[in-house]
């Protein structure tokens, strides 16, 4: 169950009380019998115990990696970049040479339409 802190406006009397989610809030204070009582926005302390939990959110590899093993992974990320950036590059180039050659097959076929036209004549 979480645990509220509670404050009294009225005389300023500070406690904790555990609670259900669900539970309504308090609002007499136990002190002056007043309701004036505000729950308290605090922050929530908890402890992750265990293997695989570290204090600083970040784990150290049960071995230490070595210097090749550290180029390799380097090598290996700097190679997937270079092959993101050259996809778009690709698909650019490759529907702009359709559109090239979309446009060529069609003044071709304009020009023979036209000399067709004029050997029938």
């Amino acid at each position: 169950m979480p645990t509220y802190e509670y404050r009294c406006e009225a005389c300023g009397h500070e406690f904790e009380i555990e609670q259900r989610i669900t539970a309504d809030r308090l609002t007499d204070c136990p002190a002056c019998k007043q309701p004036k009582l505000e729950r308290l926005i605090s922050a929530s302390s908890f402890t992750l115990k265990g293997s695989g939990w570290y204090k600083d959110g970040y784990g150290s590899p049960k071995t230490p990696r070595t210097e090749s093993q550290v180029a390799d992974r380097l090598s290996k990320a700097i190679n997937e970049d270079k092959q993101k950036e050259a996809a778009p590059a690709a698909a650019s180039e490759s529907s702009s040479t359709a559109s090239e050659s979309t446009s060529s097959s069609t003044t071709s076929t304009a020009s023979a339409g036209s000399t067709s036209s004029s050997s029938t004549s």
